[in-house]
Order: C-alpha cells, then structure tokens, then sequence
C-alpha cells in the first residue's frame, strides 16, 4: 500500500520541500528490506491544535497541499469541517479536555418512535465530532500510506469530559497497545504516528496540575516505537517549541499549526 503510494505521489510531480509560514521538519522514516530513496517517502502533514490560526482561512491554507491533517484536541468542530472541506485530504483527530463528550448519543425520541417498538434499539445516532474528520482516540487506522494512532484526553483536574487519572489513562494505553499489536498480525507494519493530546510525563508537559503529561505514554512509546508523538494541550504563548527526543520517537508539539514531512 505504502509503495503504490508512493508510486502516485512520484508521478504527480515529487515531494514538496517548502511551505509558506508555519513550521516544517523532515522526519526521516526506514523501512525494512533494500535502502529506498528517501525523498520518495515522504508524506506531507498538518498537524493543528488548540490554537485556531486566522493565517489559514481562505485560499491560502491550499498552498500547503498537504496528504493527511491530524488534530491533536480543543479546536473547533467547524474549524476542522473547514480544513477538512478545503484540503479534501483525511482529517484525523483526538479530543482535548474543552472537547465535547464524543461518545455517540441516542437522538430524541418522538412520538412515532414509540410506535416502533423493535426499532428503538437501532435508533440513529448524534454524530459524534466534526463531519468528514475521523476520531482516532483509542484506535488505529491507516491513512495515506501511514499507520496512526490515537490517545486523546488531559489529567484529570475539574469535572467534565475527555479526562483521566494516570490509572485511567494507563488502562487506556494499555488497550491502544493491544489493539495496535493486533492489527501488526496481518501486516507486521510499525506505527508511525501516535497522536495525543497531552504530552508525555517530563517530555514537553508543564509544571503545573493542569498540564501535566502522562506516565503511561512514556510506556507506550516505548512498545509501540512510533517515528513521531504529536500533542498539544501546552500552549507556548508565543514562544518556539522545542522538539524533544524519547528514545527513537521524536516529540512535537503542535498547538497552532505545524507542517511536518515523514
């Protein structure tokens, strides 16, 4: 899949080097058997969180031709239709803890569903999220030659949704992994991007109670060894942020918009 790919991304004229504002960074990606040129596997990413960033409203956010956007949490659900509608490329994301509860609700009943007794069992479902985005938290999907995964979610410190104690949060990564290493049954391949929305415990998080990483995603980098972890949740205020390095992932946060080639 990863080949044929990138067979279309060569014949539509290579691999873009530039991007106009915004960060980028050439994440190098191996890959097993005979050395491939590495130019031919690059994809192109945007990756958005937290911040809402005005500079790609109207035409210009095109010019960023990117293969695959990923959200890392708390950004407008319409903000990500609009991405998703003017990239027309796969939009994939995790909650943040400002998220709405995204779990499917039953819609409101009427009085004609009472009448349908066998069917209220199947009844429609709330869409859960921005339409044509796809919500990859606790799951793993592939996308444009690339396996992803997803962890969305901050510590917990007030009621509402979308957030865990470490306990919790170890429970949840611990079934990621499961579901991650199920899916590398059929085809042996690696993940190549866990997207979260906290950062990882001392690995970018901050000081404070609100903003502190979790413990158990430093566990499953390990095992699962993704090439990039992207997160938000830690808004620099202005500030460049750093990319961090844990073991062979690199971590990058993403609260605005970055641009990012693997």
């Amino acid at each position: 899949m990863r080949q044929v790919y990138n067979e279309l991304r060569r014949s539509k004229g290579g691999v873009r080097d530039r991007v106009e504002g915004g960060q980028a960074a050439h994440i190098g990606f191996s890959c097993e058997g005979a050395k491939q040129d590495r130019e031919s596997l690059l994809v192109r990413i945007l990756a958005v969180a937290d911040e809402v960033d005005e500079a790609l409203y109207y035409e210009r956010v095109r010019r960023l031709q990117p293969d695959l956007v990923v959200a890392c949490g708390d950004l407008p659900f319409d903000y990500l239709e609009y991405l998703v509608t003017m990239l027309n490329v796969p939009l994939l994301f995790v909650p943040g803890n400002h998220d709405p509860d995204l779990r499917a609700k039953p819609e409101t009943l009427g009085a004609e569903d009472f009448t349908r007794p066998f069917l209220l069992g199947s009844l429609r479902r709330e869409r859960a999220g921005p339409l044509g985005c796809v919500n990859i938290d606790g799951r793993v999907v592939d996308a444009v030659g690339l396996r992803v995964a997803g962890l969305g979610g901050s510590i917990r410190y007030r009621q509402g949704p979308n957030q865990y104690s470490q306990r919790q949060m170890g429970a949840r990564a611990v079934a990621l992994e499961l579901r991650i290493r199920r899916k590398g049954l059929w085809d042996r391949r690696p993940v190549d991007i866990l997207a979260t929305h906290s950062a990882p415990l001392g690995v970018g998080d901050g000081d404070d109670s609100t903003h502190r990483g979790f413990s158990s995603f430093l566990r499953l980098t390990a095992r699962v060894r993704p090439k990039l972890l992207l997160h938000g949740h830690v808004h620099p205020y202005g500030r460049l942020t750093q990319r961090r390095q844990l073991g062979g992932t690199t971590v990058v946060n993403v609260v605005g918009r970055h641009m990012l080639d693997i």
